[in-house]
């Protein structure tokens, strides 16, 4: 029997630089537990960003031309589509004044920057460096506690033609985050192609439904009993995959040149 326990609860409101290692210290505090290893912890990469001080106020961001020239395009607020520009490879105008955009190869509205549960005309970006920061938490655990433990910084995300958001990870640091499965067998013997678990975009999932998107505040989330993901050393795996690659991107291309059958009744 595998038993899988998930924990959270209400975290102090955060809106400007704090200290992300004691903020984990006052999680575990506060759900009764004591870290051990085999720990996953789940943390809010808005949560992750405040600690590090990425937050903007937009009355200060001075639109280029560019971003001007961005923001024409759908109606959006050109301070965005600076900041957007400034933290991604490309950025394509999508609708609703939304920037669809390119940032380390995750492909995300804004660039995953975002208004809400920040101050008033402040918004967050996303950590410099989401691994390094996965990394520090992890190695602070472990110092602190000598518990060796698995970190994911974990966002929202949506998927192509479906409502809603799911999880996403966009940095890790003591986990198996890809299992490839291609080679293996199923249940009946055929042998798989191009099968490869996201395990953790799929931890970072786990977590989601605790953590919410609107006032919940509980941007940290533990997940006890997955052991055998946790590993002492960082594996350095790209989860991305080229755009070149991405069977998402190649149907929409077919689309646009009128390459696709629609069912007739």
């Amino acid at each position: 029997m595998l038993k899988v326990e998930l924990l959270s609860c209400r975290m102090k409101r955060a809106s400007r630089r704090f200290d992300i290692l004691s903020a984990v210290a006052s999680f575990y505090r506060r759900i009764d537990r004591r870290p051990k290893n085999g720990d996953i912890l789940v943390i809010s990469g808005k949560y992750v960003a405040i600690s590090e001080g990425r937050i903007y106020r937009l009355d200060r961001v001075v639109p280029s031309d560019e971003a001007i020239e961005l923001a024409k395009a759908n109606g959006g607020d050109p301070r965005i589509a600076e900041l957007v520009l400034r933290e991604s490879e490309f950025v394509a105008p999508s609708f609703a004044g939304i920037f669809m955009a390119s940032v380390r190869g995750i492909l995300q509205p804004n660039a995953g920057i975002d208004k809400s549960n920040i101050r008033e005309g402040y918004v967050v970006l996303y950590p410099q460096d989401p691994n390094r920061s996965a990394l520090r938490i992890r190695l602070g655990i472990l110092d602190m506690y000598g518990a060796r433990v698995g970190v994911i910084i974990s966002d929202s995300r949506i998927y192509p033609t479906r409502k809603g958001t799911t999880g996403i990870a966009i940095g890790y640091s003591g986990i198996i985050p890809l299992i490839d499965e291609r080679g293996s067998v199923d249940l009946f013997g055929k042998k798989l192609k191009v099968t490869r678990r996201a395990i953790a975009d799929q931890l970072a999932t786990m977590a989601q439904p605790l953590m919410g998107e609107a006032g919940e505040s509980r941007p940290i989330v533990l997940i006890r009993g997955l052991d055998d993901l946790v590993v002492e050393e960082d594996l350095e795996v790209d989860l991305s995959v080229s755009y070149n690659e991405d069977i998402y991107f190649e149907a929409i291309k077919n689309y646009l040149k009128g390459i696709y059958y629609p069912k007739t009744l």
